[in-house]
């Protein structure tokens, strides 16, 4: 009751907040202006599919100035880069609106083509429109379901009070099959959000066979010393939830991220580092996934958000130094969405496509695909990928050096530049999409002179339904492909990674946030037995 009351009165206050922002006139002024009182009008919309099927959608509604409404009840939301107003709404929504001509535009993920229409409104009469979405694409039912990591429905003091109820509908209207709500930490808070809807590991008993809303935990090292990350599949919440905080009990940087990861995979978890890097350098900034090349190498960690609220070139230089070391990575995606926030990453604006294969959608089925690495991650465009038949997550063994056979798709709502293949980080093959950047395909016999992963990548230029990203971006998980059961080895990456894992050990040795020496020393023993598989590819 109580949290249902606090989201009444969230809702009137974010209205309240949203018509203060708009100027308006009373009638007394309209007069004095000499403009006649025209009494407002009603829309009624209806957001259907090409069946006629009611839909949840994201609604972009303005009046024939071009201002904003929100209907009674919906949350008024921006958009993070472009400020444009916005709500959700489930198969219909009523308000009244000044008269004139309205339009009204609905976005569905990236299988729906946007759509957009305009309707009269007429004073003290009722305008009726329907709004149709038509599938350009439908992923699910050839076993591709969509998901974001890293989501927060409650995560700063004062927001919007967001319920599970609210969750599905946005979930919903942005077409998102698995959402991973993260519980954790924020800011200089020791305080973890969202443990009321832990249901321990299980849906949320709102989920439908469509949309499973899975609470789950973020574990965050405060003072950036390690990074973040997202424990996908456990069945209790693992400790500490955050370290470096000040002025809490985890204050230290101590234990490292590897120790709450063991305890996740023990559950039988998948470990994911978010939100990696804000441009390609051996990184050194906050919230960036310093420990996660040790991590990996240990055994602790399954994917990395290539595709985040970060730079995606960032994402690619890590990824790509990784995978030259011979490690297998997931390429994950999260929006790190702060869904009580009014402006903030639009949830589910970034994706992890993940292949389950054929029957009901699973969150079981769902994480053992995502583990094994059966992915692509896209923030509009929808690419496919196979090698020799295989698709990404999947090896290839050959005898000896040869070629292999690398076909690649991708389609998209938004323009692209570039589809491109992609062999140990080097472009291998590009071509330049047709039908208006929508549409690319590339099939081609690639020479493989050695042990290699092959991966389909894809830009695109900036783009308003492009929500949370200077550009669009999709990349898939390798195919890896073996060459006389070598290993992949690239030794000057090996020798970046050493570089990169020695500038955190100088950090760790130098802060002042360990309680004891024992502390500093385990932590440093952990980065040195990490540090010493890349130092034996880099060959020094």
């Amino acid at each position: 009751m109580r949290n249902f009351v606090l989201q009444r009165l969230n809702r009137l206050l974010a209205a309240a907040m949203f018509l203060a922002g708009w100027p308006s006139m009373s009638m007394a002024q309209v007069a004095a202006a000499g403009q006649p009182f025209q009494a407002p009008g009603r829309l009624w919309v209806r957001i259907q599919d090409q069946n006629g099927k009611p839909l949840a959608a994201r609604i972009y509604l303005t009046d024939a100035e071009g201002k904003a409404h929100i209907p009674p009840g919906s949350i008024a939301r921006q958009t993070s880069r472009t400020g444009e107003f916005y709500f959700h709404a489930n198969g219909e929504f009523r308000l009244e609106m000044p008269p004139g001509r309205a339009s009204v535009e609905a976005v569905k993920g990236f299988e729906y083509l946007p759509a957009r229409v305009q309707a009269q409104v007429f004073p003290e009469r009722t305008a009726v429109a329907a709004v149709t979405l038509r599938r350009v694409a439908d992923l699910p039912a050839s076993g591709w379901q969509s998901g974001d990591i890293h989501m927060h429905p409650n995560h700063v003091p004062g927001g919007l009070y967001m319920t599970m109820e609210d969750c599905l509908l946005l979930v919903k209207g942005e077409d998102i099959h698995v959402a991973n709500l993260l519980s954790g930490s924020v800011g200089t808070l020791a305080h973890v959000f969202d443990t009321e809807y832990f249901h321990y590991g299980k849906p949320d008993p709102l989920s439908t066979p469509e949309h499973l809303l899975v609470v789950q935990q973020e574990v965050r090292n405060v003072s950036a010393m390690y990074g973040h990350i997202a424990l996908l599949g456990i069945s209790r919440f693992v400790t500490p939830s955050f370290t470096g905080q000040p002025d809490s009990s985890s204050w230290e940087d101590y234990p490292p991220l590897y120790v709450p990861a063991m305890a996740a995979k023990a559950q039988g978890a998948a470990v994911a580092y978010v939100h990696p890097a804000n441009k390609p350098e051996i990184p050194v900034g906050e919230h960036l996934a310093r420990e996660f090349p040790v991590d990996l190498a240990l055994g602790a960690v399954d994917a990395l958000d290539v595709l985040s609220n970060m730079d995606e070139e960032g994402g690619c230089w890590m990824y790509y130094r990784v995978l030259n070391c011979g490690l297998k990575c997931t390429a994950s995606a999260g929006t790190d969405s702060q869904m009580d926030v009014m402006r903030h990453s639009l949830p589910g604006a970034s994706k992890v496509y993940v292949n389950t294969g054929s029957g009901p959608l699973t969150y079981e089925k769902w994480l053992a695909a995502y583990k094994a690495g059966r992915t692509f991650v896209s923030n509009g465009p929808l690419l496919s990928l196979e090698v020799e038949g295989k698709g990404p997550g999947e090896e290839i063994d050959l005898a000896a050096p040869g070629t292999v056979r690398v076909s690649a798709r991708v389609q998209s709502i938004v323009p692209m530049n570039s589809l491109e293949i992609v062999v140990n980080g080097e472009v291998a093959a590009r071509v330049e999409p047709g039908d208006g950047g929508r549409q690319a395909a590339i099939a081609r016999e690639l020479p493989i002179a050695r042990s290699s992963w092959i991966a389909a990548r894809v830009w695109g230029p900036s783009n308003r339904l492009v929500i949370n990203d200077p550009k669009a971006f999709a990349h898939s998980s390798p195919v890896y492909c073996y060459v006389g059961k070598q290993k992949i080895a690239v030794p000057q990456d090996a020798r970046t990674v050493v570089a990169w894992i020695d500038r955190v050990i100088r950090d760790i040795e130098a802060s002042p946030r360990f309680a004891s020496a024992e502390h500093r020393n385990e932590t440093l023993e952990l980065f040195r037995k990490g540090r010493a598989y890349y130092q034996k590819i880099a060959g020094d």
